[in-house]
């Protein structure tokens, strides 16, 4: 059974390399031995023609960095400045010039990032998170140089919803749930080819404050709204998180507990680290993290690092 899931993962990885950037993207039990390395030096994606997929030969990122739109921060709209993404293959997957990745490598004493993260990763547990930490390695950021991989995922994963659920005891939890053995697979994968590196996995900021949100500020003025239940899930995100974290051997940074009280309700339009549908501190998204909200997911991450 478990050589059966070791080699459908290998192969979802595979298909997953060669869709990242083209749709996917845009928007392993724990005793399984590690993966091994995917050898696919030129690959052909339609519409793009053959791509080689070795090393860029730049070595290895020391901080590199996996998320969705919550770290990516990438709106496809908005003034502010992209990075592209990192091969041809992952050109949807641009990344905000001034996100927390690479402001916390900057603060962490301006040391060299490799952003992997991309709007709508997790859309497809397990395949798309096992692809973007292969890609990264086939691109050569993530080796052996590496010091820090951190993480800011799940929250488009369904495995992870399972493990909120569970939580907050409207399920019963399997252990190590699903959600955990996706984890533990990067993980071993990581730690086989970049031994010295320390994996951390940081919860989300807060959206809700005390079961209210506020999706639409005026200058100076909130206007809040109920949302019942809304603390204790996030409450569970951050737990199972914090719980992964354990189940894995690695560091867990509580981004959740260090923003009470900057999300969308926070009277201070430079104290909203989040903002909702409309508010004038939004960042280049909406429903995601303002610009003050990176620098201060960069400042709660940095010193983990």
């Amino acid at each position: 059974m478990k050589k059966s899931l070791a080699s459908k993962v290998r192969s979802a990885a595979v298909a997953a390399v060669t869709v990242l950037g083209l749709g996917l993207g845009a928007g392993a039990a724990a005793a399984q031995s590690p993966m091994p390395p995917i050898q696919i030096p030129n690959i052909n994606v339609p519409g793009i023609g053959d791509i080689n997929l070795a090393p860029s030969g730049d070595g290895a990122k020391q901080v590199v960095a996996f998320g969705d739109s919550f770290t990516a921060n990438a709106g496809k709209s908005g003034p502010r400045g992209l990075e592209a993404g990192q091969t041809p293959i992952v050109a949807n997957c641009a990344t905000d010039m001034e996100n927390w990745p690479k402001l916390a490598a900057e603060r962490s004493g301006n040391r060299s990032i490799g952003d992997w993260s991309c709007n709508g990763m997790g859309g497809a547990p397990v395949v798309q998170l096992v692809g973007y930490v292969e890609a990264a390695i086939m691109h050569g950021d993530l080796g052996p140089g590496t010091e820090d991989v951190v993480f800011m995922y799940g929250g488009m994963d369904a495995l992870m919803w399972a493990d909120v659920a569970g939580e907050m005891q409207i399920v019963g939890g399997l252990n190590p749930s699903a959600y955990q053995q996706e984890l533990q697979h990067v993980a071993n994968r990581i730690r086989e080819v970049a031994p010295g590196a320390q994996i951390h996995l940081a919860s989300y900021p807060e959206y809700a404050t005390n079961d209210q949100l506020c999706l639409v500020n005026l200058p100076g003025q909130t206007i809040p709204i109920p949302a019942p239940g809304g603390t204790q899930i996030q409450e569970a995100f951050r737990d199972t998180i914090h719980n992964a974290a354990r189940s894995i051997g690695a560091n867990f940074i509580d981004v959740y507990q260090a923003t009470i009280g900057h999300g969308t309700c926070n009277p201070d339009d430079n104290q909203r680290f989040v903002a909702g549908f409309m508010d004038p501190a939004m960042g280049p998204m909406t429903n995601h993290p303002t610009i003050r909200g990176q620098h201060a997911m960069a400042d709660i991450i940095a010193p983990a690092l």
